[in-house]
């Protein structure tokens, strides 16, 4: 992977016309690699996101005991073998696995390691990022299910150290009001109980769609999953077996997302292959985005993006599409009313806390943003626009790097970016990628 700037300035762009192929799909790829990798024998897995959290997973995956191969393709893509473990992980006594800044990975990764005999312990290098975030939701019902854990804080902080041995099965309730991966960590274990599980989520879901990816994820892998009622209760019966098999991801519509809106803020014309159609989070994030007044139009897996006129402001539900946010907020900093994203409370326990943190930062820029416990709300000033001419803390979150270089697309004057390669979490060509489309942007190494 290519060294990526420290910094990276932003100057007024536009208009932006080319076609590009996004990154692929992060949570696909992480899924996926956790179904080879709970399987016996090989699967292979095409186009893998190519991504810091793909890497930190596999690391993981080989410390577990599964052998992973990487061929790099003629088209620049990758294919990923995998030798799975078929369910029994072979962790070293003492195990120390560092999850970097992937909380997907470490909530998944902690349901999966508790059929571990050996102690692992999870940690972390972002004490004020990932080391902040909770997971005592998900230790109480692994504990529950008679797993050994331990957590310095009672919000179930890094590190956490874990110890599987006599487990069992059953029924568990567990909340969802912080993160479905909780969930889906449950999911990916229920079929190594002997007993399975009956999931009953006692509230409401938060990114409710990733958890119907997990689902579909884990009945391609040969796992049977009962929806009793969806987003509340599921069964999975246990002793089921993950089975190998060939996976191809798709382009990732967050990734996507980041260049709609910098086609909607910087105008022009551009071409996104590689979107599979039917995806619940995709197809919000298009609808997002025609609400403002992008014209999206649509062939096959193809999307074309037009935006030549002022977009407007929106009011939304920002739950279907929680990964956008940042970029969806920065967009309409330039639309010609007022906006307003709610139902985002757990933005607060992401990489940053993505309401308090983002509407500092942009206000810097002189947008005028305002935070709430549960939403934001943008109220651009059309007669004078975005001054920029502002450095902006990207508090090690690729959302708000992505939020931020789209501010500096339209802003008067340059806005610069400190700790931009924190991008490479997701989408490490994002910068390139918007230089081949005519962006100006200059990086500071």
């Amino acid at each position: 992977m290519e060294i990526l700037p420290k910094t990276v300035r932003i100057h007024s762009s536009g208009p932006l016309r080319g076609s590009i192929l996004p990154p692929s799909s992060k949570y696909h790829t992480l899924r996926y690699i956790l179904a080879a990798f709970l399987a016996p024998g090989v699967s292979t897995i095409h186009y893998p996101a190519i991504s810091d959290d793909t890497s930190i997973l596999l690391q993981a995956c080989a410390q577990l005991g599964a052998g992973v191969k990487i061929e790099n393709q003629s088209d620049g893509r990758q294919l990923l073998s995998i030798r799975g473990t078929g369910g029994i992980l072979r962790a070293l006594p003492n195990a120390r696995i560092d999850v970097g800044n992937a909380g997907a990975v470490l909530r998944l990764l902690l349901g999966i390691c508790t059929v571990s005999p050996e102690d692992i312990t999870f940690t972390t290098p972002y004490p004020q990022s990932l080391g902040r975030r909770p997971n005592a939701d998900l230790l109480q019902v692994l504990a529950q299910l008679g797993a050994t854990v331990e957590s310095q804080t009672g919000e179930g902080t890094l590190p956490i150290k874990i110890r599987g041995g006599q487990l069992h099965g059953g029924k568990v309730r567990i909340s969802g009001k912080k993160s479905s991966q909780y969930i889906s960590a449950l999911l990916f274990l229920a079929p190594l109980l002997k007993e399975g599980l009956e999931i009953e989520i006692v509230d409401k879901l938060t990114s409710a769609s990733f958890l119907d990816l997990t689902i579909q994820i884990l009945e391609e892998a040969g796992i049977s999953v009962l929806t009793e009622e969806r987003y509340r209760h599921y069964v999975v019966a246990g002793m089921q077996q993950y089975q190998p098999r060939e996976y191809v991801i798709p382009g990732d519509y967050p990734s996507a997302a980041a260049l709609l809106a910098a086609v909607a803020v910087a105008k022009g014309e551009i071409t996104l292959a590689n979107l599979q159609q039917g995806d619940t989070n995709g197809e919000a994030n298009l609808a997002v985005f025609s609400e403002m007044g992008v014209q999206i139009t649509r062939t096959e897996n193809t999307i074309t993006a037009r935006s030549y006129e002022p977009i407007h402001g929106i009011v939304i539900d920002g739950n279907q599409t929680i990964d956008s946010v940042p970029v969806i907020s920065a967009t309409t900093c330039f639309a010609n009313s007022p906006s307003r994203i709610y139902n985002v409370a757990n933005l607060r326990l992401k990489e940053s806390d993505r309401i308090n943190d983002l509407a500092t930062e942009l206000n810097k820029a002189h947008c005028h943003v305002i935070p709430s416990a549960d939403s934001i709300e943008m109220h651009p000033d059309g007669l004078n626009g975005i001054e920029g001419g502002v450095e902006l803390d990207a508090h090690a979150d690729h959302r708000l790097i992505e939020a931020f270089v789209v501010v500096g697309l339209g802003s008067k004057r340059p806005v610069t970016v400190v700790d931009a390669f924190h991008i490479a979490k997701s989408y490490p060509r994002f910068f390139d990628d918007l230089i081949d489309l005519g962006a100006k942007i200059e990086r500071v190494y």
